[in-house]
């Protein structure tokens, strides 16, 4: 897992990632309806999203196998749970050969990460996470996703 903001350059990441993170700079969202956006192909594209945020005991973590997660947080306020990647955790449901997607029983220690406008996080393949909690009240925010085929992250 990463966490930054979009204005504050950090260390280099892969080229592959700084180029979603130079979409997400370019990219005029504020009008853009929820969505897919193809960025190039199935390879890296863009899932503009406006869920309600959850209570925080709510929701169980995710992991992906292809595809990392770029999760920016446009308007709101967003947690986010983070437990590195489990091999041993227990899968609730499995949906990883139709939609790249796997369920986990909660985890213990589990840290949280709070996203404010302009602040991202990257999670990468295997990594448990469990987007769209509220910080305090549930509140309708706005955020993209980009996924990235893992298989470019070698390229």
């Amino acid at each position: 897992m990463f966490v930054g903001h979009l204005q504050h350059h950090t260390l280099p990441l892969p080229a592959v990632i700084e180029s979603a993170l130079c979409y997400l700079r370019e990219t005029d969202f504020e009008n853009m309806p929820a969505g897919k956006y193809l960025i190039d192909g199935e390879n890296i594209f863009a899932l503009v999203q406006d869920p309600v945020t959850q209570d925080w005991d709510t929701g169980l973590p995710e992991f992906h196998a292809r595809y990392l997660d770029i999760q920016y947080l446009l308007e709101g306020e967003e947690d986010i749970g983070f437990t590195p990647a489990n091999p041993d955790a227990v899968r609730t449901s499995n949906h990883l050969a139709e939609h790249d997607i796997a369920f986990v029983a909660r985890q213990d220690k589990e840290s949280r990460v709070i996203l404010t406008p302009g602040m991202y996080a990257i999670f990468f393949p295997g990594e448990l996470h469990r987007p769209c909690r509220a910080s305090r009240l549930p509140m309708q925010i706005k955020k993209v996703v980009i996924k990235i085929s893992a298989d470019l992250l070698t390229q």
